[in-house]
């Protein structure tokens, strides 16, 4: 049964939870298990639909750029425990969609759901595929007959690899148009955000696109509704460690580390977008900020998501395709 409102756990005690669990020879199992029965993923309907929500925000993104995915190769970052991102491009015309994860996360039975679920969207998708819902409705009740989930990917056009690493992908060089990524790069430790940069600025085509859409807030905030977005500031690096997880890893990196790391890999931006949570500026005030994050500044701090798009330069060697 999900937690009610008032048996909703303290953030700390969520923290040594999934600290002890991520030590037990089947912690990823278990972990997917309690989010499942009391985590971000007890309302599947929700959670699929917060993110065809992501998703039509970065069509937006994308449109914004002259990008369409139609035909394009693209490559994902963090499959996480359902590909609801890699089957909305292909529903609305991308060629294929290679999603990588560090841990397997997909279940057979998971996916199935998700093609149901997504058919509760297909005017959401249709809209942003400029495609007639009919159309997607059709496109998704194919799919769904696929007899088994190596059926549905091949049927698809989806390639999933985990457990496998970001940052060596094995993909020939200048063959992927579209890189992404959606709420995992504040996930990842800052230097293999780093190599997943470089890896992603290799594999792009001259003028192909990476996107990445980053929570860069405290995910404890999320069920512990006593603390605000930004309440992980307050702590210095050693104490931090304490709280943080494997399970649940917080690089606590401010808004513009994650536009220096892809400016630093080659990237050039062409579109960035932050947002601050209701309540954030005000909590910020109050908070007595670690040494570690004074150099920012009240905005940087401040911002619980940043969503940008950088460009892989063309050189003469290399001309647009």
């Amino acid at each position: 049964m999900p937690l009610r409102k008032e048996e909703e756990l303290h953030w700390k005690t969520k923290g040594i939870i999934q600290k002890c669990i991520s030590l037990t020879p089947s912690g990823t199992k278990l972990n997917t298990r309690l989010q499942r029965l009391c985590g971000g993923m007890r309302n599947f309907d929700d959670n699929v639909a917060a993110k065809v929500s992501d998703w039509a925000l970065s069509m937006e993104y994308l449109a914004d750029a002259d990008f369409s995915v139609r035909g394009k190769r693209l490559l994902e970052i963090g499959t996480g425990w359902h590909p609801a991102l890699p089957f909305c491009f292909i529903l609305s015309g991308a060629g294929s969609v290679a999603t990588f994860d560090i841990v397997r996360l997909l279940e057979e039975k998971t996916v199935f759901e998700l093609l149901d679920c997504l058919q509760n969207h297909s005017a959401t998708i249709a809209g942003s595929a400029q495609e007639a819902p009919e159309t997607i409705r059709a496109r998704i009740a194919d799919l769904r007959r696929s007899g088994s989930l190596g059926e549905l990917f091949k049927k698809s056009h989806i390639d999933y690899f985990a457990p496998a690493d970001g940052r060596a992908t094995g993909i020939e060089s200048n063959s992927i148009d579209l890189v992404y990524s959606n709420s995992v790069l504040e996930h990842v430790p800052k230097e293999s955000i780093r190599a997943l940069m470089e890896e992603g600025f290799r594999v792009l085509k001259p003028g192909g696109l990476a996107m990445h859409n980053v929570g860069c807030n405290d995910h404890y905030a999320f069920f512990d509704k006593s603390i605000s977005f930004v309440n992980f500031l307050q702590y210095n690096e050693q104490e931090w460690r304490f709280w943080n997880n494997s399970l649940q890893y917080q690089n606590r990196l401010r808004a513009p580390e994650f536009l220096k790391l892809a400016a630093g890999a080659g990237l050039q931006l062409v579109k960035k977008r932050t947002n601050v949570r209701p309540g954030t500026l005000e909590a910020l005030s109050s908070l007595q900020i670690a040494p570690e994050f004074q150099r920012f500044s009240e905005s940087d701090l401040a911002a619980t998501t940043i969503d940008f798009v950088s460009c892989k330069p063309a050189t003469k060697e290399q001309p647009l395709t």
